[in-house]
């Protein structure tokens, strides 16, 4: 009798998990940690497409700066080091490290002036020229932050911090 019991239990049980299973994904879009982060389809300043979902699979830090905001500029030598660091690394959720420059700028050519003498040449740059209310806008920065995304598109982290980006993918390497 008591197998009876536990079968009608566990067909139950089986029944309500179904019944709420939607059959889509249970990420939702948005800024917030864990959620996937909204498309981003856009143009390069070199010219090329450039599509986020391109980098499935990497770990990315997509990195909102201005050239004209010094803070910003020291930074980019710090993202180029961690770039460097993990560049060959295996994460839980991804491998290896990417980094999308998103600049708040609103003229193209100190920008481009930055990325030479900082020497960030091998990030994804991108510049739409409208400051805080174009791309920047999407992933509700209105000033420079770094969010952190893994290989599947989801927000591990956001911070003005290097030291608690650094912290954050030095937590996810897989040993």
């Amino acid at each position: 009798m008591s197998l009876l019991k536990l079968s009608i239990i566990v067909l139950l049980t089986g029944t309500v998990f179904l019944s709420f299973n939607t059959g889509t994904s249970p990420y939702k879009t948005g800024m917030g940690v864990g959620d996937k982060i909204p498309e981003l389809k856009t143009t390069l300043i070199s010219g090329e497409p450039f599509l986020i979902d391109n980098l499935k699979g990497k770990m990315v830090l997509i990195d909102v700066w201005a050239s004209y905001y010094a803070p910003s500029r020291v930074k980019n030598y710090q993202l180029e080091e961690i770039k460097e660091r993990f560049s060959n690394s295996g994460f839980y959720n991804g491998d290896g490290v990417e980094v999308v420059s998103i600049s708040l700028d609103r003229f193209i050519t100190p920008v481009k002036e930055a990325i030479v003498m900082d020497d960030i040449q091998n990030f994804y740059h991108i510049c739409d020229l409208q400051g805080a209310n174009g791309i920047a806008k999407t992933f509700q920065a209105s000033g420079p932050v770094i969010i952190l995304i893994d290989g599947d598109g989801r927000i591990v982290t956001k911070s003005t911090s290097m030291n608690k980006i650094s912290d954050a993918l030095s937590s996810l390497v897989r040993n």
